[in-house]
């Protein structure tokens, strides 16, 4: 600036120094400014939200504890709920939800005082305290700790919530059993102190002289008192009500479950009055039988009685229908009836409400209950996609199904193990006996693992269940129900699924629970002999009507294989695949539900079944196969439907079906996908057939295997040099083609056509089109006119043949 002032330069050279030195000066004052600013969290239940809110608090270190408590106010956003003079900052633990001190008398103090000094971290948050105008804030004092009181009424089998006390760990028991006695106004004389020392851990506090600090209190405590004049505290404590009732408390969580929407009064009344020949008496006699016992529950049974009635009513004429449809008459046919728990009294009077109803209506109409299974995939229908993420996530999230299966095999994306029928495809066309790493026959089914007994074989010991409505944010659907269910994890599926049945409307066998995961994917739980332990609080759960699984039965996504199609995996239905049932036979069970659901109206020959690995079709399903002997399947397994253009020409195991493309390097052209058949492994019988198909001479023909996920997508400007055309092998099964499993894809040429010759513009031309082609794929376009030579690398002292040849 001297130098300036003292030569004569422009007058905008100078306003641009003066802003430069303006500026370093703004940024010395600002890290001045850094350098004192204390930066702590601050914490905040809203007075009126009752939520917990959190942000940083930025305040200079001369600011007074007054000043900073203003700035926490408007930071808080706290102007309309609570006057400022009802607030203050005091010292927090997050972590352990702990009021370590209070500031009385230090409103002046600085904040770097108060704080320690300015740090980049603190070892504790601030926390800003409401209270009402007619409350006094209390003194909380370094040394003490904090302990939540939860009194406990035997008689309601009740938890209060908590009331905060302060205590010191030097006291001892009886002088702790005082001061709760002062501020819950309970007798000390007949009070039973439990500490929850951790996650079900529940310690009795009987030694009066002991202090708090043996015990194991800490920072925060949480215990729960009783002090009835009950003859329960005479009882061992591990044997008395207080135990059980706080045993089960700690295992209790809080799920949102959503009920159907689909309310079928109409098309049930229909059914029924058709059915019992105009006789309009059997339908009011059946409504009322389930009214009875919906009629004897509280709150949450009246609001929902109208839905229960039709929808019970209508799945126990569904159940009939099952059963004189069913001529094995199996036991199957009525696992979820069979069994035995140990319900409330209303469960139980329903239940027998229900067998009595079962025995009155008698009717057969297999259709209806076709059409309930239909509406429910179409619903599912909504929530599928043929995207990658649901390709990976229908079999990695197995915590509802495959969790406590020590000795499963390891889950490949596509759900099938390891050891399925294609890794060993070749092998298996010799051997009659099924190869399977599966230890227990439950570990391959997924479904109702019931005894021989019909009873189940997770005995429910936790039956505590209790709900109520729920009304959820605008916008869930019109009619949508909610319950909030406050139930004991350790419950199996099986009896969480009973104590459903009065909201849901029908019994357990027709209806399926859906675990709501993040970005609400949804997925079915199904093994009825586990228990709620792998939920969590405020789980979402959502129940879809339909049949559940049987013992044996796999509920399976069934995906149109389209090769020739820009997307070549699209999402069809939901299907049920069984044990024991031939691929022939799935195919027929889905070729109504293909017409109804989908608008495919196809014959059982003009279409294939086959594995589906990600988005690569594998193994093609031969008629003959059986399910779980021949083709290994589990839980939210995914197949490939592909419809054929003429007759199917796969017949035996030992044949191999390949996708050929013909690539047209004059025309710089790919053809479409055709199906090649083959007997064998043998290169020169593919050089045959492509020949065949193409009219290329057999002794001009050069293949070259697709690489990637297929369609095996790539570039037209890098297919010619990229692939590795013709390689040096007699069979397709070894390196480096590796070709043992039906769906691999061959590009083929002819070697004597010639590369197209590309100017600048029609290869500029080219790049952008490949480039937004393959741009859904990731596939990166980068063009070599010609293919570069190998680098070879010699070692010091190699002999002068190896050094000139080439």
């Amino acid at each position: 600036a001297e130098f300036l002032e003292a030569h004569e330069y422009p007058e905008h050279i100078k306003q641009l120094v003066q802003k430069e030195r303006e500026l370093e000066e703004q940024e010395k004052r600002q890290r001045e400014i850094e350098r004192n600013t204390c930066k702590i969290k601050l914490f905040c239940m809203h007075p009126t939200k009752q939520i917990m809110m959190e942000n940083k608090l930025e305040v200079h270190k001369d600011r007074t504890l007054k000043e900073a408590v203003e700035i926490a106010y408007k930071l808080m956003d706290l102007e309309e709920a609570v006057p400022l003079d009802c607030c203050r900052l005091v010292k927090y633990d997050e972590f352990h939800d702990y009021l370590e001190r209070s500031y009385e008398g230090e409103e002046d103090t600085p904040m770097g005082l108060l704080l320690g000094g300015v740090k980049s971290t603190y070892m504790f948050d601030l926390l800003l305290e409401t209270r009402r105008p007619d409350q006094i804030f209390q003194c909380y004092k370094p040394g003490e700790v904090m302990v939540k009181v939860h009194i406990v009424d035997l008689k309601t089998e009740s938890v209060a919530p908590p009331i905060s006390v302060r205590a010191y760990l030097n006291q001892t028991v009886s002088e702790f059993k005082q001061l709760i006695s002062k501020a819950t106004h309970l007798p000390a004389e007949t009070m039973r102190v439990v500490l929850e020392r951790c996650y079900n851990d529940l310690r009795l506090l009987n030694v009066s002289s002991k202090t708090l600090k043996a015990e194991g209190f800490f920072r925060s405590n949480k215990v729960f008192i009783e002090s009835s004049e009950s003859l329960d505290r005479h009882v061992a404590y591990t044997d008395s009500h207080l135990w059980k009732l706080l045993d089960r408390h700690a295992n209790t969580i809080r799920l949102y479950v959503s009920l159907p929407e689909q309310s079928p009064g109409s098309q049930f009344r229909r059914a029924v009055y058709q059915k019992s020949s105009g006789d309009s008496g059997n339908l009011d006699e059946a409504c009322e039988r389930v009214k009875g016992p919906v009629g004897n529950m509280k709150s949450v049974e009246a609001i929902l009685e109208e839905s229960t009635e039709k929808l019970k009513s209508l799945s126990l004429q569904q159940q009939q229908e099952g059963d004189n449809g069913d001529s094995s008459k199996s036991t199957e046919a009525s696992d979820f009836e069979n069994i035995e728990s140990p319900l409330n009294e209303i469960d139980s009077s329903a239940s027998a409400e229900n067998r009595e109803l079962e025995n009155q209506i008698q009717i057969s109409d297999p259709e209806n209950l076709q059409s309930e299974e239909r509406s429910d995939s179409d619903v599912n229908n909504d929530r599928s996609t043929s995207s990658v993420d649901s390709d990976i996530l229908s079999s990695s999230h197995s915590s509802d199904t495959l969790c406590n299966v020590d000795n499963a095999p390891l889950p490949l994306a596509n759900g099938l193990d390891s050891h399925s029928i294609t890794s060993s495809r070749r092998s298996k066309a010799n051997q009659g006996k099924k190869e399977t790493w599966d230890t227990a026959e439950e570990d391959s089914g997924t479904d109702s693992e019931y005894d021989d007994s019909g009873k189940s074989r997770g005995e429910a010991q936790y039956m505590y269940f209790k709900s109520e409505p729920y009304t959820v944010d605008e916008g869930s659907g019109e009619g949508q129900k909610w319950l909030m269910v406050h139930v004991d994890k350790r419950i199996t599926l099986s009896a969480f699924k009973q104590h459903l049945e009065p909201f849901v409307g029908v019994p357990s066998s027709h209806f399926k629970v859906f675990r709501v995961y993040a970005s609400n994917q949804e997925f079915e739980s199904v093994r009825l002999n586990e228990t709620l332990s792998s939920f969590s609080d405020d789980n979402k759960i959502t129940i879809r009507l339909g049949r559940a699984l049987k013992k044996g039965e796999y509920r399976v996504k069934v995906y149109q294989l389209l090769v020739n199609e820009p997307e070549p995996c699209k999402f069809l239905l939901d299907a049920v695949f069984a044990k024991g049932m031939t691929v022939r036979q799935s195919k027929e069970e889905l070729l109504p539900q293909l017409r109804e659901q989908c608008g495919l109206d196809l014959t059982i020959d003009r279409f294939r079944l086959r594995k589906k690995t990600w988005k690569n079709p594998g193994t093609v399903f031969l008629d003959y196969h059986i399910y779980e002997e021949d083709i290994n399947i589990s839980s939210n397994w995914e197949v490939f439907l592909e419809i054929l253009d003429g007759i199917e020409k796969m017949k035996s195991m030992s044949q191999l079906a390949v996708l050929s493309r013909r690539w047209r390097p004059s025309e710089m052209k790919l053809d479409s996908f055709q199906e090649v058949v083959l007997e064998s492994s043998s290169v020169e019988e593919l050089k045959e057939k492509l020949s065949e198909i193409s009219g290329i001479p057999l002794e001009n023909i050069e293949f070259a295997k697709g690489r990637g996920t297929f369609p095996c997508d790539i570039s037209i400007l890098e297919i010619h040099q990229e692939l590795d055309w013709n390689p040096k092998v007699s069979t397709l099964n070894v390196w480096p083609l590796y070709i043992c499993d039906d769906g691999a894809v061959i590009f083929y040429r002819d070697k004597t056509e010639e590369l197209m010759e590309l100017t600048d513009e029609q290869r500029n031309e080219l790049m952008k089109k490949e480039s937004s082609r393959l741009q859904k794929t990731g596939h990166r376009v980068t063009y070599s006119p010609r293919k570069e030579k190998a680098l070879k690398i010699y070692l010091d002292g190699a002999p002068n043949k190896d050094l000139t040849q080439d």
